[in-house]
């Protein structure tokens, strides 16, 4: 609130995590301009609803509540249009506008002293619409101000691509430096890790495990052993201390270290992490939310083809013990179909089953019939016991749209959903399944499933940097390739990089194909990482799949009677046997999933 009021300081800049009192900050904000300087003020949200609902929830009973603010208030049930839920006018001329950054006319007929841009990070990254990026807008709409506020705060996203990271960099960088109860030296709260001799630790049993309630704060400078009932009197004497010249534009960082509150003590936050640690997304949430850090993203660092193809395994069989179910993807090209079978297991565990090419004339129905018959194929674990696939998406771009179409609609009932990419432009990053339910698929009304690639290229990348664990004990998200993949499939499955752009003063990444390089590889998982999360929307319970498994194996294909041979089904003319398959699977029943 200081620098927030400080003459000199025009532009402030909060990096932060959450719970750490941000919305009531930025209440206060909004009350001080109504009450003590009456300004036009700004309020930008994420969405319209977020503006609403903030509306609602914050502002509404801060003017009811506050006496000082009731006193110029209109009257909240007036019908009338200087009293709306997105617009409020006060008897001492201040004013109060709030907008969603996903409306493209929502920064029109604006002028505004005091800018308020909250979350910026979840600001739609195409910008608003035509009109551009929403943070270029809004300060626009403060320049005829000498004396202008402009007020960024968001937790952030992605290193290099985090708004407040980058507004954050261009500040004077401010932390809260606290002194030690020990040895009295000031120094920032930080998470610190394995190898840094301070920041918050905690003690392992005799088999390894983290215990969370004994978690306690290392000091940097005499390795002094601080515990979280001791951070308020520390918090009393702290101070911020600038990293960076000021020059106008003040910048804070702060995390939930620095919480007080029981539900975010240092040993709540340890467990915290030794849940999430193993899933490279739910460790993007973490570093995000409670660390208020930007995430390096795996993507970034080394990986090569080398690099994953010392990774192969030999499994013995199709199948490896773990799997649980298969997905597949189906890529469509003029000429062949390539489809990745992949396997599943606990906590997302996936192998590799599968990568294969069906090679034919797509205008004719030859082709077609050898991809049906690829797609009803049973694939065996050492033991016998066998799994089908429970789903598949099939691409749906290209130059076979219609064909694809009318395959996947008469296949509705094996769950063969056809699919299309979403638009990368901006470098859009929508769910990998889409979370609203999707119009009725029958064999009179269809549409294809719109895909959030680059979403999904975004998990598997994560994902490819999740190392097998060494004595072969199960590893969420680690994907496991067998040894018959060659350096071609690894070269398509890195085939793509992710690209820095700008657009209207906007940064934003999106997926890009290297010249001269081939994606099927890429493109088929894509698919078949796609056909999970549609099993996981539809109601699959993966890990209740697998507490069934331990006990029973009925839900699979029981072991052959006489050996089976698999017949390839690559080139034209090939054959496959009927492969008998139940309406609705056991094994999906089981798992929770809705038809």
């Amino acid at each position: 609130m200081d620098a927030i009021t400080d003459p000199s300081v025009t532009y402030v800049s909060v990096m932060k995590s959450a719970r750490v009192g941000y919305t009531k900050i930025l209440d206060h904000v909004v009350g001080y301009y109504l009450a003590h300087d009456p300004s036009p003020i700004l309020v930008v949200q994420p969405r319209v609803e977020d503006a609403e609902d903030y509306s609602k929830t914050e502002i509404a009973p801060m003017l009811r509540d506050t006496p000082v603010l009731a006193a110029i208030s209109g009257d909240p049930k007036a019908k009338n249009s200087n009293q709306t839920i997105l617009r409020k006018t006060f008897s001492n001329g201040a004013n109060l506008t709030l907008v969603g950054a996903n409306s493209p006319g929502g920064f029109r007929r604006i002028t505004c002293r005091i800018i308020l841009f909250d979350e910026v990070d979840g600001y739609p990254a195409g910008g608003a619409g035509s009109e551009g990026d929403q943070i270029a807008l809004g300060t626009k709409r403060s320049e005829t101000f000498w004396n202008r506020k402009i007020v960024l705060g968001s937790t952030p996203t992605v290193k290099g691509v985090s708004r407040i990271e980058k507004a954050w960099l261009e500040s004077d960088q401010r932390r809260y430096f606290v002194p030690c109860p020990h040895c009295g030296e000031y120094q920032v709260l930080e998470w610190g890790s394995k190898s840094t001799p301070y920041g918050i630790k905690w003690e392992k049993d005799s088999e390894g495990n983290g215990l969370p309630e004994t978690a306690y704060y290392l000091c940097r400078h005499h390795g002094c052993v601080i515990v979280h009932s001791e951070l308020p009197g520390m918090l009393a004497k702290g101070e911020w201390r600038a990293g960076a010249p000021f020059r106008g534009h003040a910048g804070f960082h702060i995390w939930t270290g620095y919480s007080p509150h029981s539900n975010a003590s240092w040993p709540n936050l340890v467990a915290e992490w030794l849940r999430v640690k193993d899933d490279p997304l739910m460790r993007q949430t973490f570093i995000n939310t409670t660390l208020g850090e930007p995430y390096e993203d795996a993507g970034e660092f080394a990986m090569s083809e080398q690099r994953l193809i010392a990774r192969v395994e030999v499994w013995g069989a199709e199948v490896p013990y773990g799997v649980l179910l298969l997905t597949a993807g189906v890529d469509t090209q003029d000429d062949r179909f390539e489809i990745t079978v992949l396997g599943w297991g606990m906590n997302e565990e996936c192998w590799v089953i599968a990568h294969d090419v069906i090679f034919g004339d797509l205008e004719t129905e030859e082709p077609w019939e050898r991809l049906d018959a690829y797609l009803k194929q049973v694939w065996r674990r050492a033991d016998g016991f066998g799994l089908t696939l429970s789903a598949v998406c099939h691409d749906s771009g290209g130059h076979h749209t219609n064909k694809v179409y009318e395959f996947s609609k008469a296949r509705i009932g094996r769950r063969i959903w056809a699919t299309k990419g979403e638009s990368a432009a901006g470098g859009k990053r929508n769910p990998v399944w889409p979370t609203r339910s999707v119009s009725s698929r029958n064999r009179k009304s269809f549409r294809p499933v719109i895909l959030g690639v680059n979403s999904a290229k975004d998990d598997i990348r994560h994902r490819l940097h999740i190392e097998p664990d060494p004595a072969g004990a199960p590893a969420a998200g680690c994907i496991h390739f067998p040894s018959f993949l060659d350096l071609h499939y690894f070269s398509q499955l890195l085939s793509e990089r992710l690209v820095r752009k700008e657009n209207g003063g906007q940064v934003y990444r999106v997926w890009e194909l290297s010249a001269g390089r081939a994606n099927e590889a890429l493109d088929c998982m894509v698919y078949g990482y796609a056909a999970l999360k549609g099993l996981l929307h539809h109601g699959l319970k993966l890990n209740r799949l697998a507490e069934r498994a331990a006990q029973d194996l009925s839900f699979m294909e029981p072991p052959p009677a006489q050996p089976e041979e698999k017949i390839s089904l690559s080139m034209p003319g090939a054959k496959a046997p009927e492969t008998p398959r139940k309406k609705i699977p056991l094994h999906m029943r089981l798992a929770g999933v809705r038809r």
